[in-house]
């Protein structure tokens, strides 16, 4: 997931992220999703349709919140479990491996629903495609004295032994969760493979980054 995530992003003014091509990289997911699901014959069509649905809910936000510059996406209590499980079934359409995720029930924490959530699906997106056909990618959410932490952990190769697809995915998720005024760190997971851990200021401490 690391090489996948590796940063190669053209320079651009200001050092500052390339937002169109950043905007056009978390839209291919759920197009893609979208066309498979519109594109499979046979099956559940009710729950083909909710899943094109909520693919369709997705990219409006995403174009929504761009057209407005994010206005409308302040930082606010943010429940990340919730979050994190819409990201969860959204990859699930056109995984080719499982993913599961694990929780301690509702999470709040300071963050920007939006950008929270392009964050993970690009995590998620490159944790899917280390993990390859038959892997296995978790998340898992919990609390400590640091914040709240989001975990996408996968049982690919390892940290710099997966070839990139783009250039977009570590830029874009670093500045997604700074965004939201957390963290963003890559660790090897134990036994192999790769943790993508996302930290944010909890609703509770009262805190919030200004």
């Amino acid at each position: 997931m690391a090489a996948i995530l590796e940063e190669r992003q053209r320079p651009v003014a200001g050092g500052e992220i390339d937002t169109v091509r950043a905007l056009l990289h978390d839209l291919r997911q759920p197009l893609a999703a979208i066309l498979l699901l519109a594109g499979t014959e046979g099956g559940d069509v009710g729950r083909k349709m909710d899943g094109i649905a909520g693919q369709a809910r997705w990219l409006a936000e995403l174009v929504e919140s761009s057209l407005s510059e994010a206005a409308a996406d302040d930082v606010t209590s943010t429940d990340v479990v919730a979050v994190a499980t819409r990201a969860v079934a959204r990859a699930r359409a056109t995984a080719n491996c499982e993913i599961t995720i694990d929780s301690v029930g509702a999470l709040d924490a300071w963050a920007r629903p939006v950008a929270l959530s392009r964050a993970l699906a690009c995590v998620l997106d490159n944790a899917v495609r280390a993990a390859g056909d038959g892997g296995h990618v978790h998340v898992d959410a919990y609390a400590d004295h640091k914040g709240a932490h989001l975990l996408v952990t996968d049982d690919g190769p390892g940290l710099g032994k997966v070839t990139a697809r783009t250039s977009l995915g570590l830029t874009t998720t670093r500045a997604m969760v700074a965004a939201c005024h957390g963290s963003f760190t890559l660790h090897p997971a134990h036994g192999g493979g790769t943790v993508g851990e996302i930290c944010l200021a909890q609703v509770e401490l009262g805190l919030v980054a200004s």
